[in-house]
């Protein structure tokens, strides 16, 4: 049959079987289309298109507006079709002035029309602005068949998912006042529990007030609300204890990349230079695959094979789908969680053959880049005092212990053996190792950094890098060449895909690369976006709060912080006793704020038990890897933890347990000014609400979200920084802080202020735009001058600045810097337990726990032969399972095996097999093998197996059952399996880091067996 034929034929079948007939094609009882956004296939109403005149209209009853996307932490910009009559967002696409949206954005001085216009006819595919699966679904978002809009009371025990529906001021006073609120007993409400005058832990004044005893968690991807929430925790309540998602994300990679970089660096990990990139090596990821907007990757990537031959290695346990026949792509199947011991087998032979860009490593100061024409300089000469009884031993040489100037540091001039300073101008000698006498003659040993750098790639041979990373010796040289090769337009990239207890080092040791090949800042390098542009200060003032608490000295329940400023540190010096190791861990280097780590603290009350949980817009119990179950049983119980107040728009995997469930606004119903991950340009993408939010009004007739609940808190137990005249206006005056739409305008307000080259609004860009709509709860809140800059910034979706790209052979706006191969304070901490010093280089070690013990020590091979490696879905994250259109496209995960593997441990391929650690929770799912995985290999996605969320489970409501929906649950969970860290004290405990106490994920030894 023709295929054509057969689709058309095939398409009134599937009409006639709406009808229940297949025989007749009268008009009258043919099949009405359904209409409904929630089907495939069926056209929704365009934004606007040509009358019969042959002008350009827009269509009537439709709603326009630019907005920004949350379905994941990439955020993108949107464009959006609202149906006015039934107040829905019909259909949402790509904004094309956001360059995370576009490969080519349009100006911002086209009119927003005009923008329509140009996606259309001839000029749209050039002009085209995408947006992925997860952004296409988010019209699910708002009314979602099991999302959250009245204010829930639970009726039985935690966790049991029986719950009441109570009024807004109801669930308001219990909360303040407390009481015998779920007939077990007593209940301390806030008001009795915010007690800043008493330490929480006596005789521990680093720990602070017992007002820490409220532990808060939240998403500080959310930078407009985030902010909010921050203030009112930390400023006005006077809690330390505010944790987020990023310790088991990717903080522990960027602040290695960070380290990498130059002092007081806060840019964090690198992107692509898309427009001129010629080689690319991703770590743990291949491009898209995580981290950064795919669709800004996606064309990018496109338009590099194309028009360069991108040429691109993946170094990564599985095989992406961005890695295919034809592509100029190789793919290195890299053991899980032993990506350091390729990388160091890269860095040895590049230092070995001199592969690397010496003209840009030898210039050791500003003076000498300049005139060198170079942007950035390097420690790479720099000498490091290396003698252990030395005062300064670890610390960079000053040239004025040689009398050669002052605290600056000390070099020895290129091709000669004379020391100068490094602030001479003159160029540096790389590799340094040698004694000299200082300036009162005594004998210091001088290493330069780029030696010791060397040093450590050489403490090892290539085959032991072979061995243990899986990939040949042949491969980590030829990855080794095609850097130097390719040197300023090639880049090294990764994204979280390497959280092994080594991940500090893996983001230092790509920091690392793009150094020795000079890639920073380069045009087709390695390149940094010019940040957010944010909104707690301008206009007005934010940021601070008259009155406020201040947090200053005061260590968070996670103990991020020094310890060799604890009390307990102290005494054990006084007693005369080694003050190592402390009694739990200590993280100074990554101030994460990890919200799995405190709810771990508050399962061993080391060093207190909280009182009161308040989660928003968070999810520890499912997205933190190793999180012990009884950190799960410490929550569930009420004798443990008191209070519970969920706020969110879904009941997920951690608020199931709260006593309180608040309503929250959609993502299509707030306002947002965020960063944009992906984009260079500077700029903000911004958005207001599309539609009414769906959650119920309290009595005041106001929508119940997260700013209301805690204003109304803040009023009723007179917190600082709320209410009356609580924000402070640059000219002196003041504003109130009473509703949701106080803080969100003065908040745009000062994003808009800050806007340079803001477009002027017409009324046809109005029209467009939804600006009416958008504004009507803004207008009476600012200034004219105020309101027009925000109605500017609402028009486009955001603000992004339209310069030139590059200045020369660097990108413009970039500030010259010192790369640090050696950092000489990090060289200076001390791990919590061992007391030895922090590497002062990058460091290959073997998988550690904190207390030393290597993890084969623990978990031999022989019980645990495979090695495990989680990664993030491409079109899936945590929450867009409540998406009903992710369900259908991406609606479950598998455990991915190499064949070779599978048939070693006797499984067959498409069964249910099981996931064993040493102490986690066993997870079940079903087996996929190819030869697409690293042999020994374990590889299962993140962000499925929502069996106890998103309504994946029942729900009981007021005695009626809200059943579950079988594809909330689909895949397995798989962060509970992660075993946790055997050597730590107390009955929770967690798998960190070794360096930082960020969370691991990779590496971890299991066995898999059939289920």
């Amino acid at each position: 049959m023709d295929r054509r034929k057969f689709l058309t034929q095939a398409g009134l079948v599937s009409a006639a079987t709406l009808t229940g007939t297949a025989c007749t094609r009268s008009p009258a009882d043919e099949a009405k289309p359904d209409l409904g956004v929630s089907r495939f296939g069926h056209p929704v109403a365009t934004e606007g298109g040509l009358d019969e005149q042959g002008v350009w209209q827009k269509t009537p009853g439709i709603r326009t507006a630019y907005s920004r996307c949350f379905s994941c932490y990439n955020i993108c910009g949107l464009r959006a079709r609202i149906d006015e009559k039934t107040d829905k967002v019909l259909k949402v696409g790509g904004n094309p002035y956001c360059e995370n949206n576009s490969g080519s954005p349009l100006p911002l001085t086209m009119g927003v029309k005009q923008s329509f216009m140009a996606l259309a006819g001839e000029a749209g595919l050039q002009n085209r602005a995408t947006t992925c699966a997860k952004g296409a679904s988010c019209v699910d978002s708002v009314d979602d068949e099991r999302r959250v809009t009245q204010v829930l009371k639970r009726a039985g025990k935690r966790g049991e998912g029986q719950w009441v529906t109570i009024s807004y001021e109801q669930a308001l006073a219990e909360i303040i006042n407390g009481g015998d609120l779920f007939g077990e007993g007593h209940v301390d409400g806030l008001r009795a529990l915010r007690q800043l005058d008493q330490l929480v832990k006596p005789g521990h004044p680093e720990f602070g007030s017992k007002a820490n005893q409220l532990f808060a968690t939240f998403c500080a991807e959310d930078t407009l609300r985030g902010s909010f929430y921050a203030r009112f925790m930390q400023q006005a309540w006077g809690t330390v204890n505010l944790g987020t998602k990023h310790a088991y994300c990717g903080a522990a990679q960027a602040t290695g990349y960070s380290l990498g970089m130059a002092a007081g660096f806060e840019e964090w990990l690198n992107d692509v230079d898309w427009e001129n990139v010629e080689y690319g090596l991703f770590m743990g990821t291949s491009p898209g695959s995580s981290g950064v907007s795919l669709n800004r990757v996606g064309r990018g990537l496109a338009d590099s094979r194309v028009e360069r031959k991108f040429k691109y290695v993946c170094v990564d346990p599985l095989l992406r789908t961005t890695v295919a026949a034809d592509t100029n792509a190789t793919w290195l199947a890299v053991k899980p969680g032993q990506d350091a011991a390729f990388s160091f087998g890269v860095i040895r032979t590049m230092l070995e053959e001199q592969w690397f860009n010496r003209a840009h490593l030898e210039n050791p100061s500003v003076v000498a880049a300049k005139a060198a024409g170079e942007l950035n300089y390097t420690n790479a000469g720099h000498l490091v005092i290396m003698d252990e009884k030395h005062p300064r031993y670890r610390q960079f040489a000053q040239a004025k212990d040689f009398a050669l100037g002052g605290d600056e540091a000390l070099i020895v001039k290129s091709g000669s053996k004379a020391l100068m300073s490094a602030e001479s101008g003159d160029k540096a000698e790389l590799f340094v190792s040698q004694r000299v006498r200082d300036r009162h003659g005594k004998s210091v040993k001088l290493v330069s950094s780029l030696n010791l750098l060397r040093a450590e790639a050489q403490r090892n041979s290539m085959e032991s890098y072979a061995s243990q990373s899986g990939i040949s010796v042949a491969d980590m040289r030829q990855v080794a060449k095609d850097l130097a090769h390719y040197g300023r337009k090639a880049c090294v990239a990764g994204n979280g895909g390497t959280n092994s207890s080594d991940g500090f080092v893996m983001g230092w040791i790509w920091a690392v690369l793009n150094t020795l090949v000079g890639s920073h800042d380069a045009k087709g390098g390695a390149i940094y976006g010019n940040g957010p542009i944010g909104g707690m200060e301008g206009i007005y003032d934010l940021a601070n709060i008259e009155g406020g608490v201040s947090l200053d000295g005061i260590v968070n329940a996670c103990r991020d912080g020094a310890y060799e400023a604890s009390t307990e540190y102290r005494r054990k010096v006084e007693q005369g006793k080694n003050p190592y190791p402390a009694s739990t861990p200590w993280h100074e280097l990554l101030p994460a704020m990890n919200a799995a780590e405190q709810w771990t603290s508050h399962a061993n009350a080391d060093p207190y038990r909280a009182k009161v949980l308040f989660n928003w817009r968070n999810n520890f119990l499912y997205s933190a890897a190793s999180i012990s179950q009884e950190v799960v049983a410490s929550i569930a119980d009420p004798k443990r933890l008191p209070l519970i107040v969920g706020i969110d728009c879904h009941m997920n995997e951690t608020n199931r347990y709260a006593d309180y469930l608040i309503p929250d606004r959609s993502m299509l119903e707030e306002y947002a000014a965020d960063r944009m991950w992906g984009s260079h340009k500077q700029g903000v993408v911004a958005a207001s609400p599309l539609v009414t939010p769906r959650t119920e009004k309290n009595e005041a007739g106001l929508h119940i979200c997260m700013e209301q609940l805690l204003i109304d808190l803040a009023l009723q137990l007179n917190l600082p920084g709320f209410g009356k005249g609580a924000l402070s206006r640059h000219d002196g005056n003041k504003a109130d802080l009473l509703t949701f739409e106080d803080w969100h305008a003065r908040y745009l307000a000062n994003v808009a202020s800050q806007c340079d080259h803001l477009p002027s609004v017409t009324d046809e860009d109005r029209l467009w735009a939804g600006l009416d709509y958008a504004m009507k709860p803004l207008q009476p809140r600012l200034t004219a001058t105020e309101a027009s800059q925000v109605e500017a910034l609402l028009s486009r979706g955001g603000y992004y600045v339209d310069d030139a790209r590059y200045d020369g052979e660097f990108v413009k706006g970039a500030e010259p810097k010192c790369l640090q191969l050696y950092h000489q304070e990090v060289a200076q901490l001390r791990h919590a337990y061992s007391g030895e010093n922090y590497p002062g280089t990058p460091t290959l070690q073997a998988h550690k726990f904190w207390n030393g013990d290597t993890w084969e020590s623990h978990w031999p091979k022989s019980e645990y032969p495979l090695l495990f490696s989680s990664y993030k879905a491409t079109v899936r994250s945590n929450y867009a399972v409540a998406y009903k259109r992710i369900a259908e496209v991406s609606p479950t995960n598998f455990v991915y095996m190499h064949s070779d593997t599978a048939k070693e441990q006797g499984l067959v391929d498409g069964t249910s097999v099981r996931i064993v650690t040493a102490n986690g929770k066993p997870c079940v799912g079903t087996l996929q093998t190819d030869t697409g995985v690293a042999k020994g290999a374990v590889c299962v996605s993140h962000g499925f197996g929502h069996t106890a969320g998103f309504g994946g489970d029942d729900r009981l409501i007021n005695g009626k059952t809200l059943p579950a929906l079988s594809e909330r649950a689909g895949g397995v969970a798989i962060n509970q399996m992660i075993p946790s860290d055997p050597t730590r004290h107390g009955p929770a405990s967690m798998l960190n880091d070794y360096w930082t106490g960020a969370n691991c994920r990779h590496g971890i030894p299991v066995r898999v067996e059939k289920a």
